[in-house]
């Protein structure tokens, strides 16, 4: 669930784009998706059986790639992708991210310590989420100079995990460096595009809220990780 870096065709800075030919959205309606995307994740982690894992898999990795085809279709027909089928799809997106986590959330769920940790990491991942979100939105500096070297470590992240798989014994070690350097990363990314959506407008919309989502989904992976290596759990990648 890695990929969340946007690419800058999605970013508009006011002072380079003239606001009389495009439509803004507000930041509220942003963050309105957003809420409706949180909620399908949370009834994908603890309503969808486990067993629906790979075919929750296979359709959101589908999915990041169809929407911002539906999305362009949307914008050239003159729609709202908001409010049409991107929006819906982002939903759906949003139902399988949750089902993806779900077989280890229904896990810890199931234990009064597995519950609480899972409401620790939660709890954790919303407060450091708001804080580089509400920095994003309210710094003067362009944070979008960041981007290149942010894609750098996401690309650096996602080589050492998947060297992780097949070096198993040799980078357990190193398990919650992981831990640590992805949620910093990720920390990172939700105030960038926490600065997109500042200067969104309806074409990009959607597609700066599924890049939130994305940093929030990871954000609360690695902060997850990080409590169970912390507590001797572990998680199973």
């Amino acid at each position: 669930m890695l990929p969340s870096e946007n690419s800058s065709r999605y970013y508009r800075n006011p002072s380079v784009v003239d606001l009389r030919k495009v439509k803004t959205v507000s930041l509220t309606q942003i963050m309105g998706l957003l809420s409706f995307m949180f909620l399908a994740m949370a009834a994908g982690a603890f309503l969808v059986p486990p067993s629906y894992f790979m075919i929750a898999v296979i359709l959101e990795f589908v999915l990041l790639f169809t929407i911002p085809v539906i999305n362009r279709r949307a914008l050239a027909r003159g729609d709202d992708p908001a409010t049409g089928l991107t929006g819906g799809l982002a939903l759906v997106f949003a139902a399988c991210a949750g089902a993806v986590l779900g077989p280890l959330v229904q896990s810890l769920a199931e234990t009064s310590t597995g519950l609480a940790v899972l409401g620790q990491a939660a709890l954790v991942t919303f407060i450091v989420f708001a804080g580089f979100g509400l920095y994003g939105v309210m710094t003067k500096r362009n944070l979008s100079s960041m981007a290149k070297v942010l894609f750098i470590g996401l690309l650096v992240l996602l080589g050492i995990m998947i060297l992780s798989v097949f070096f198993s014994s040799f980078m357990s070690p190193f398990g919650l460096l992981i831990g640590i350097g992805g949620a910093i990363l990720f920390s990172l990314m939700t105030a960038l595009d926490f600065q997109r959506a500042k200067y969104a407008t309806a074409d990009n919309a959607v597609m700066v809220t599924l890049s939130i989502f994305l940093d929030f989904v990871n954000l609360f992976t690695f902060i997850l990780d990080i409590f169970l290596i912390v507590g001797g759990g572990g998680r199973k990648r």
